[in-house]
């Protein structure tokens, strides 16, 4: 199996959301056309709408891009993931989730870490 990139959320300022999210999109285009398989580590409270608007505009625009790369390198066979965790207490789960989503044959997929969302409306 080839090394997966496990690309983490980065912060962003509000006027370099789209620097952020297109630097993203460059790295992870580059892994899949080397047949890497990736896992984004997504902030659950950003994705929830529960935190900064900058990081929530990251977060969705980072789901956003595994989901449309995961539909588009279906044929391919890319395997374009995500894991969301709320933090600190949760990372080491959350990396570990990622290594094993990496090595699986899943693409497109949400995992969430932690029991924090239990009852919450999920987009």
């Amino acid at each position: 199996m080839a090394v997966p990139l496990i690309v983490s959320q980065p912060t962003a300022e509000l006027d370099s959301v789209t620097e952020v999210l297109t630097a993203a999109f460059a790295d992870v285009k580059a892994a899949v056309l080397v047949e890497r398989p990736v896992v984004v580590l997504i902030h659950d409270g950003d994705l929830l709408g529960q935190g900064e608007v900058v990081a929530a505009s990251v977060a969705a625009g980072l789901l956003g891009l595994v989901r449309a790369l995961a539909l588009e390198g279906a044929k391919a066979g890319w395997r374009v993931n995500a894991v969301s965790h709320r933090g600190d207490e949760d990372a080491r789960s959350a990396r570990d989730i990622a290594e094993w989503l990496a090595g699986s044959d899943l693409s497109g997929q949400l995992i969430r870490v932690g029991t924090a969302h239990l009852g919450k409306v999920w987009p």
